[in-house]
């Protein structure tokens, strides 16, 4: 009986040894304070099993480990930009002041000289894409969350090896957990091509506690010259006009201008993460011609590195400082209470704040969460449309017809804290005018949720809305 009582007192003794250190860490590292909460009850509640689960998956070791790659990072630094490029076409106020606060907020400068155009679905981006592989002189640089080794995966990959074949520098970096989605597997059709590839988070024994994170970043830069970014995977969804099984709507831009130079650097650092190996792209060096080259851009990453919560605190600076109206499509919507308040307190000064967003999601306990967090928005004068299939997979923000911001990101925790994210902020009236009617376009098919759809709901689908909504960092 001493000996059990000798052996308790010892156990216990080590686990407050253990468990102390660790709570300690956990109040200097965790921002959220419910997190925190949390995590101490996890470590001290559960002995021994507490701490390790803490270890494996509540610390995060990407900022580290991006910390010493920028220490040890060679590539040339592509900024700051010639003066006539930087001085474009600044803005003026009142977008003066949403401009001053994205400055303050993420130090990569805007550019002028920049050319965005929309692409409507994989019917018109993957042409496009395909089109720019195949005058490829130099090099090639695509990452994509999601390749689907598909008709259309089939089509990007004869693309890429004809390139490589030719004596372009290809570089294909996929997410290991986007792999997944794929029957077969993109990263075997390369092999035995020329074209280079490399997993982001290769799914390895030491790559376990980043198990919960992913590269969710769409970029394709040919030659330094024309570039893609959005919201797009490469799958045979998104091809509408060939009437998948699955259709998927979605937006992409094609880009040209010095802000290309920004998505090139964005593409080294994740490939010299993944692969250990340098990438050099070819740098912008187009002459800016005309009026068409307007668009004031830069871009902005965000990500569970040293980009955490830059993008959440745009977004809510946007919010903060808009005068007329906000459109917004995602695919998913459950951010935090930060930006709640914010979109709530926006429809509460007058500005039409408008939420487009898919009626059925392709996640089922993705789509009930959202119920529970755009309800109460709707009560606040928020204008929440829902749109018939097929499911919408676009993410667009357009602030007064001015300011931009499109790219990969999500209005979700995933996306805000978890994800690797790629998106492009732009000044651009024609560019803001041109997503306004496509917002409007998707508003005219949908269904727009009122006060009454909010206060009928039943007790039971609010229970099962609010309990999903628990998980909204795993959806």
């Amino acid at each position: 009986m001493d000996d059990q009582v000798t052996g308790i007192s010892f156990a216990a003794i080590l686990h407050l040894f253990i468990a102390i250190p660790i709570c300690g860490h956990i109040l200097l590292n965790k921002e959220q304070p419910s997190a925190a909460i949390a995590w101490i009850g996890v470590v001290t509640l559960s002995p021994f099993v507490g701490p390790a689960l803490y270890w494996f998956f509540g610390i995060n070791r990407i900022q580290r480990r991006a910390r010493r790659l920028h220490s040890r990072n060679t590539l040339r630094p592509r900024y700051p930009y010639p003066p006539a490029w930087e001085s474009r076409t600044r803005p003026v106020p009142p977008e003066a002041q949403l401009f001053h606060l994205g400055e303050a907020i993420h130090a990569v400068p805007f550019v002028g000289g920049n050319t965005v155009m929309p692409l409507m679905n994989g019917d018109a981006a993957y042409p496009a894409m395909l089109d720019a592989i195949a005058r490829a002189r130099h090099s090639i640089a695509l990452s994509s969350y999601i390749f689907d080794y598909d008709a259309t995966g089939e089509r990007f990959v004869a693309a890429l090896t004809a390139a490589a074949n030719r004596g372009v520098a290809v570089r294909v970096l996929l997410d290991d957990f986007g792999t997944w989605y794929s029957p077969r597997s993109i990263a075997r059709a390369f092999k035995g091509t020329k074209v280079r590839t490399a997993r982001f988070l290769s799914g390895r024994l030491r790559d376990l506690p980043f198990i919960n994170l992913r590269n969710h970043r769409k970029i394709l830069v040919i030659d330094g010259q024309e570039g893609f970014i959005g919201g797009m995977n490469i799958r045979h969804g998104n091809a509408l006009a060939e009437k998948p099984a699955s259709p998927v709507q979605d937006i992409h831009f094609r880009v040209q201008g010095p802000v290309l130079d920004q998505l090139n650097s964005v593409f080294e650092n994740d490939w010299t993460f993944a692969s250990g190996e340098a990438a050099l792209l070819p740098s912008w060096h187009g002459e800016i011609l005309g009026t068409a080259h307007d668009a004031f851009a830069r871009v902005i990453t965000n990500g569970p590195d040293e980009a955490l919560d830059k993008l959440q605190l745009l977004l809510a600076g946007a919010l903060a400082t808009c005068r007329t109206r906000v459109a917004i499509m995602t695919p998913y919507f459950l951010p935090n209470e930060t930006l709640v308040s914010a979109l709530s307190v926006a429809a509460l000064r007058g500005v039409d704040v408008e939420l487009i967003l898919p009626e059925v999601s392709n996640i089922r306990p993705m789509g009930w969460a959202m119920q529970a967090v755009w309800g109460p928005l709707v009560m606040h004068g928020v204008r929440v449309t829902l749109t018939p299939p097929p499911f919408d997979h676009s993410k667009v923000l357009v602030v007064d017809g001015t300011w931009v911001l499109v790219g990969s990101t999500n209005w979700d925790q995933r996306s805000l804290r978890l994800n690797f994210e790629a998106n492009l902020e732009c000044y651009d009236g024609g560019l803001g005018t041109a997503l306004e009617a496509y917002v409007a376009a998707r508003r005219a098919t949908g269904r727009r949720v009122t006060r009454e759809d909010v206060v009928s709901l039943s007790l039971p689908l609010q229970l099962r809305n609010s309990f999903f909504r628990l998980f909204a960092s795993y959806l």
